[in-house]
């Protein structure tokens, strides 16, 4: 997490690149040590060398934005332990390192035939086997090259429920093509490698993004520590089961391991549903739209804790274009207009989790803003669009903020508040301009939509005291993010939204 602040890089792009690096210096390790194998004296130099260069690159490592704790041997011991309790209760991070534990101890049970040949250099599969282990190897590069191109730390995780299932075919094709000495083909191997890192780069990058900052070391051994403990009981487990005469050939081995593969890609998908629906649907967006972020928020959105988002809204495609850019899981308050459709409420309800706001005139309860408020209180990031009503016309070009938004943060005042300006969506294939969204019109074809970020800011306490005074405020400030991207700033209009033309007047 350091490197990828201190560089600018996200944080599953330095996980996948480091990942990669690994599994392809172990390829490039395997094929030195054939080459040199016939001299030991050369093998043993360039081990020397390749030991005092690596160490001389670590020294040469700074890492600014690392937070570091001064404690003594028995201190350290001891914070160990707390960080331990600190993880565990953090259900991403714990839930990452649970998978990515059960994942390895799979893979590491898999393999256990290739390296036990692989050792022995009187076997007569001894050559096949660690020719396998480094086609498995280069193709966790593979795999680990393919996941950085997701930088998205929450939409990466949807890499793993896709790894699951390519990860069960490579084992079923495994079980099905392996000869006697359990060695299968070398294109099974190869996508169980691209698989697995496809899998295993995620799911770290999310337990780091997770675990608390001061606790980065502590987390580190944490891992490895649950990583060996999972891996050394399943391993237990399979020596039981092949003494008990239950697992007596390579093949049904693999047919065990294949089963437990099974069960892990039905949790994965049940888990993570939405970061692969949000992975979903940013690839059907890909050819529409060019989504890009702006400004000094953009970099500034807190990963964790409760954020109120707030956005003009000129198309209905808005919150998913601030899904792109925004790190984290996003409840947005949906008009039932969009809601209730058919398939997409199914949506809404079981993978987005968005918050239902009844398009109606007006209502004396809007049980929707206590959802919004509790899911602030839970430490969610909600999306609003205080308008309360898609853009219908060429001006104005953002209608008054309606009093939900006031109402919400008179509840939660030390909510950080991110105002965001949306550019390009007026004019889109979900927009109203030249007709209703979706109808008689060309779909967009990467299409620019630029979306500037305020820094987060939390709201002065006295202009919470009017309704009023709160959301002429905020009007303002979405206004002024236009500044971000060198376009005009309006005079706000007032009087511009009536009770029969919006469609939910509590909220807005």
């Amino acid at each position: 997490p350091a490197i990828a602040k201190d560089a600018k890089v996200a944080l599953p792009r330095i996980v996948a690149w480091t990942d990669m690096g690994s599994t392809a210096a172990i390829v490039g390790g395997f094929t030195l040590g054939f080459w040199l194998y016939s001299s030991l004296a050369q093998l043993l130099l360039l081990i020397v060398v390749l030991n005092v260069v690596s160490t001389l690159m670590a020294m040469a490592c700074r890492f600014p934005s690392d937070i570091r704790r001064s404690e003594g041997p028995i201190e350290s011991l001891r914070g160990f332990f707390r960080d331990s309790i600190r993880v565990k209760k953090d259900r991403l991070a714990w839930g990452s390192l649970l998978g990515l534990g059960c994942f390895q101890g799979l893979v590491t049970a898999g393999s256990g035939t290739l390296v036990t040949q692989a050792v022995d250099p009187n076997h007569a599969s001894h050559s096949a086997a660690i020719s396998a282990l480094m086609i498995v190897c280069g193709g966790v590069a593979l795999g680990c090259m393919i996941a950085s191109l997701q930088p998205h730390i929450r939409r990466c995780l949807g890499l793993v429920s896709l790894g699951s299932l390519g990860l069960i075919l490579s084992q079923i094709w495994m079980a099905m093509t392996m000869d006697q000495q359990g060695i299968p083909p070398w294109t099974p191997i190869l996508l169980l490698g691209m698989m697995s890192g496809l899998i295993n780069a995620p799911l770290r990058a999310s337990y780091q993004a997770a675990v608390p900052e001061d606790a980065r070391g502590n987390a580190m051994a944490i891992m490895y520590a649950v990583l060996y403990i999972i891996t050394a009981l399943l391993a237990g487990l399979m020596i039981l089961l092949i003494d008990s005469g239950w697992l007596t050939t390579p093949q049904t081995q693999m047919w065990f391991l294949t089963g437990l593969g099974v069960v892990g890609a039905v949790l994965a998908w049940k888990w993570l549903l939405g970061p692969t629906f949000d992975l979903f649907a940013e690839w059907m967006l890909f050819p529409m739209y060019r989504i890009r972020a702006h400004g000094p928020g953009s970099d500034l959105i807190p990963t964790k804790g409760p954020v109120l988002l707030i956005a003009n809204h000129s198309s209905y495609v808005d919150p998913f274009w601030i899904g792109k850019i925004v790190p984290r899981k996003l409840t947005p308050m949906m008009t039932s207009r969009f809601f209730d459709l058919r398939f997409i409420r199914w949506l809404m309800v079981h993978v987005v989790k968005a918050i239902r706001v009844e398009a109606s005139g007006f209502r004396r309860e809007a049980p929707e803003l206590q959802e919004a408020i509790s899911a602030l209180k839970e430490g969610k990031c909600v999306l609003l669009f205080p308008e309360g009503i898609l853009r219908r016309k060429e001006e104005p070009i953002l209608r008054q903020f309606g009093q939900g938004v006031w109402h919400i943060l008179r509840e939660v005042p030390q909510t950080p508040v991110v105002v965001l300006w949306i550019e390009g969506g007026w004019g889109s294939y979900a927009s109203y301009k030249d007709g209703p969204p979706f109808k008689n019109k060309k779909i967009d074809r990467r299409r620019p939509i630029d979306i500037a970020v305020t820094e987060p800011q939390v709201i002065d306490p006295s202009l919470l005291e009017d309704h009023r005074t709160l959301r002429a405020y905020l009007m303002q400030q979405c206004l002024n993010a236009r500044t971000i991207l060198g376009l005009e700033v309006p005079e706000i209009e007032t009087g511009t939204t009536s009770d029969s033309e919006s469609e939910h007047t509590t909220t807005s």
